[in-house]
């Protein structure tokens, strides 16, 4: 074989072979630009999505801590809303300041009070200032040497009784016998022994209030035949007959209503039952 083909094939080959070399060299260039590229939009996808991740994370907690926030606003509204109430309910009002009621006012006084038809209640007083002018006037011993009394009215019967009281009391429940009068009571003193400064009988010191005291019997009305009740509970309203002997007798137990019986029974004798039926109502019975 010539030379210079042999040479010319050489070439040949070199020339194959550098263009496969620059082929191969081209197409690893690509890969590893591909790659790159893939790499890349990888990255930054995993980027992105670590981002979105992120805000998704930090708006989720800022919700959370909101929603946080409010229910722990809420529960705190909520818990002193029920401490005031609490504190409402169990809040108890403070005394600031205390008086106990005057053993006595300081005046000179005597009042009297129905307390029944035919119990009266009476207080009475006097004052420092007149305590020491009547002792200027009879002497210092004027309250060791004289006792305090009450003068009974009744004004209605026109007469009068005296009840002997004492220097410890300032009250007094007083029993009189009759109902539906006018009674006025007055205060003095008497002498328990005379002297040169007290020559009377009876020292005048006040008079009371008159009252009329509560009448204690039935007042007969002969057009009314019906007595009627009323139960204070159930408001409801009963009628009985007056004229009826049970009515009566069980009347009789509690008032004195013997008027009551005769004007109903004229004609009929009923002495008997009446002082059955009410025992202390008769003149000559007593309580045992």
């Amino acid at each position: 074989m010539p030379r210079k083909t042999k040479e010319n094939n050489e070439l040949k080959d070199e020339i194959k072979k550098e263009k496969k070399a620059t082929t191969t060299a081209k197409k690893i260039s690509t890969k590893s630009a591909t790659k790159k590229n893939t790499t890349k939009k990888a990255s930054s996808t995993k980027a992105d999505a670590k981002k979105t991740t992120a805000k998704k994370a930090s708006s989720a907690k800022v919700d959370t801590k909101k929603t946080t926030a409010k229910k722990a606003s809420s529960a705190k509204a909520t818990t002193k809303k029920k401490s005031t109430t609490k504190a409402i309910k169990t809040t108890r009002a403070e005394i600031v300041e205390y008086y106990d009621l005057p053993y006595r006012y300081n005046q000179t006084i005597i009042k009297t009070l129905a307390q029944t038809p035919t119990t009266l209640f009476i207080y009475w007083d006097i004052s420092d200032k007149d305590r020491k002018n009547y002792e200027n006037q009879y002497g210092e011993d004027f309250f060791q040497i004289t006792k305090p009394v009450l003068i009974v009215y009744n004004d209605t019967l026109g007469y009068n009784f005296e009840v002997e009281i004492n220097d410890f009391a300032n009250s007094w429940y007083l029993h009189v016998a009759d109902s539906k009068c006018n009674y006025r009571i007055e205060l003095g003193r008497r002498p328990i022994q005379k002297n040169e400064n007290i020559n009377v009988d009876y020292i005048y010191i006040t008079s009371s209030n008159e009252i009329e005291s509560p009448n204690d019997k039935i007042l007969f009305n002969p057009n009314q035949k019906m007595v009627y009740f009323r139960n204070v509970k159930t408001n409801i309203e009963t009628s009985k007959s007056i004229n009826t002997l049970s009515f009566i007798q069980n009347m009789g137990k509690i008032y004195d209503i013997y008027d009551l019986y005769k004007e109903i029974y004229q004609n009929e004798n009923i002495e008997e039952i009446y002082n059955n039926s009410n025992p202390s109502s008769s003149p000559s019975s007593r309580f045992k």
